[in-house]
């Protein structure tokens, strides 16, 4: 798929022949502000994501453009959370720290998915022609930097179907020199959007994306306490890398089960 369409559901790209970012961060891109910071001054400028293709995974290898979908905008960054919400507990400052991140987002993601769906499994999803296959049963996991950010994907199988599914956890706001990565903007592109509050008080933001071809997604945004990351799922009906057409007619995953994986992962970070 396209750079594009990666940029929307997860947004950095793994440390392979495949640059993953593209397709799942560029939805945030239509409207990511990059921000530099110099002499006490700030340049804002707004970066607008042209439609390239679609390849939710895997976008160094191009593929035709011809009727690709086009990824929905993100917002703003967040706005500052109210005095005395307690931080997450992201660790990005160590090696270590990241390591740990990683497994933890892995471990909430697969334990949660369990927990709120049963009877699915996850599934190596082929993402560039040649590479390696890794083995069924865990999410494929990496990190990217400047800024730290945990990504993951994976095939999921279930009720006769099977699928893509995206998760991400990167920095909400934006730093001088860096992108940011704030929640999604209901701003009417898309089919459905809401922008709710969980019941701990977090806020989230989930939706649905028909890009044609009949490709349909189902994502959910959740802004960790203290306001300075956020977490992003995104179920997609498609398995496979560049250009790979449904694989069914809805994703594995229904709304309201990602959306309460969402919200369990989430939790892991609270605190």
């Amino acid at each position: 798929m396209s750079q594009e369409l990666l940029d929307r559901l997860i947004g950095a790209a793994p440390p392979s022949t495949v640059d993953v970012e593209a397709v799942i961060t560029r939805t945030r891109r239509r409207q990511r502000v990059l921000r530099a910071a110099a002499s006490g001054s700030v340049a804002v400028a707004v970066l607008v994501a042209t439609l390239v293709g679609v390849g939710l995974a895997g976008r160094r290898e191009p593929v035709p453009v011809a009727q690709q979908p086009v990824p929905p905008a993100a917002s703003s960054p967040a706005s500052t959370p109210s005095a005395g919400v307690p931080a997450d507990n992201v660790e990005n400052d160590t090696a270590g720290g990241r390591q740990r991140t990683l497994d933890r987002l892995r471990t909430a993601v697969e334990r949660a998915t369990a927990a709120h769906a049963p009877g699915t499994a996850w599934i190596y999803m082929p993402d560039a022609r040649g590479e390696k296959r890794t083995p069924d049963g865990h999410l494929r996991m990496w990190t990217t930097k400047d800024p730290w950010s945990f990504e993951g994907r994976s095939g999921i199988t279930g009720g006769g179907r099977k699928g893509g599914f995206y998760v991400s956890l990167r920095p909400a706001g934006c730093a001088g020199g860096q992108s940011c990565s704030p929640l999604y903007e209901c701003d009417g592109t898309v089919p459905a959007c809401e922008k709710t509050t969980t019941s701990g008080g977090l806020t989230l933001v989930h939706y649905v994306d028909e890009p044609g071809n009949g490709w349909l997604f189902y994502g959910v945004d959740v802004l960790l306490p203290g306001g300075d990351h956020a977490l992003r799922m995104t179920a997609v009906n498609y398995f496979g890398g560049d250009g790979s057409p449904p694989s069914a007619t809805m994703p594995v995953l229904s709304r309201d089960q990602l959306d309460a994986i969402a919200v369990d992962v989430a939790g892991e970070f609270t605190g």
